[in-house]
C-alpha cells in the first residue's frame, strides 16, 4: 500500500508523554500509545537533542528525562517535538537502631525523616499503640516482654515501597532472690529493675515466713536492704515480698537476705 501525504509539509506529531515512573525504572517510548493520534505513516526517530543531531541509543528503555522524538514522512518531511519521562524518587526508610529495655514498655521511636515521600509505622511481630503512625519520631506504647518488630514503610508516588525494620527487646522485670547487704557494693538492695518507669508509685511489703509482716513502704524506691519497719537488721533467712502497683499490677516472690 502506498501512503499518499495530502498535505504536503512537516506532519502532524502528536506526543503523549508516557506514564510516570520511579526514578529506578525507564520508559519505552516506541510505544504506540505515545504517538497515537499523529499522521498516518510517519517514520519515528528518537533523539537527546531538539536539533535531531544526537541519537537515543535505547528508546525502548529510556530513564527520566527529556527526549525528542522526530516523525517524517515519506516525502521527506518532519516535527520534532518533545516527550518527557517524568519520575517519583524511590524512597528510603531507616527505622532506627534496635533497642533493648527493661520492664519498660513504651519509648519514643527514632526513624529518619523521609526526604521524599511519607512514611508510616506497624507492628510486624509482638504489639504496639503508636501515637501517631504517620510521625517518624513518633511515641509507641503497649509494647509487650520479649521482641517486638516494627516496620518503617515509605511510599512515595509509583515507586515500590521502601521498608526498614527496628527491634525493640522488652526484658521482664527482673526480681532478685537473694541480697547480701553487708556493706560491700554488691546486692546491697532490693532492686526491681524497670520498677520506676512501668509501675509508677509501688507498695512493698515483706513478710517474714510466720506470715507476720516485717517491713512495709507504699512508696518504694528500690532501697530495702533487710531492715525491717524500725530499721533494724532482719536475721539471715527467706522472707516473701508482694508489690502492689499503682497501675493496678500485684506481684509476689520471695528473697533471702545473707550477711
Amino acid at each position: 500500500n502506498v501512503v499518499i501525504n495530502a498535505r504536503p509539509g512537516p506532519p502532524d506529531l502528536v506526543i503523549n508523554n508516557p506514564d510516570t515512573i520511579c526514578s529506578n525504572q525507564t520508559a519505552n517510548l516506541t510505544d504506540p500509545e505515545i504517538t497515537e493520534g499523529s499522521d498516518e505513516g510517519l517514520i519515528f526517530t528518537y533523539w537527546l537533542d531538539a536539533e535531531g543531531t544526537d541519537t537515543l541509543e535505547n528508546p525502548e528503555a529510556a530513564p527520566p528525562g527529556v527526549y525528542y522524538i522526530k516523525g517524517t514522512t515519506t516525502a521527506g518531511y518532519f516535527t520534532i517535538k518533545q516527550v518527557i519521562v517524568a519520575a517519583d524518587q524511590m524512597p528510603e526508610a531507616y527505622a532506627g537502631g534496635d533497642v533493648g529495655m527493661d520492664y519498660i514498655f513504651e519509648l519514643q521511636l527514632d526513624a529518619d525523616v523521609p526526604v521524599v515521600g511519607t512514611g508510616m509505622w506497624s507492628v510486624t511481630k509482638g504489639s504496639g499503640t503508636f501515637s501517631d503512625e504517620n510521625d517518624p519520631k513518633t511515641f509507641v506504647s503497649d509494647l509487650v516482654v520479649n521482641e517486638n518488630i516494627l516496620a518503617w514503610t515509605v511510599t512515595n508516588g509509583v515507586c515500590p515501597p521502601a521498608v526498614d525494620y527496628v527491634t525493640i527487646t522488652i526484658n521482664d522485670l527482673v526480681v532478685p532472690t537473694l541480697i547480701t547487704p553487708n556493706g560491700d557494693p554488691y546486692n546491697e538492695y532490693f532492686i526491681l529493675r524497670g520498677l520506676e518507669e512501668t509501675l509508677g508509685k509501688t507498695e512493698l511489703v515483706i513478710f517474714d515466713r510466720r506470715g507476720l509482716q516485717v517491713f512495709h513502704d507504699e512508696n518504694y524506691r528500690n532501697d530495702w536492704n533487710g531492715l525491717d519497719d524500725n530499721g533494724k537488721e532482719l536475721p539471715d533467712d527467706t522472707y516473701f515480698w508482694i508489690i502492689k502497683a499503682s497501675n493496678g499490677k500485684s506481684l509476689s516472690g520471695y528473697i533471702v537476705i545473707r550477711r
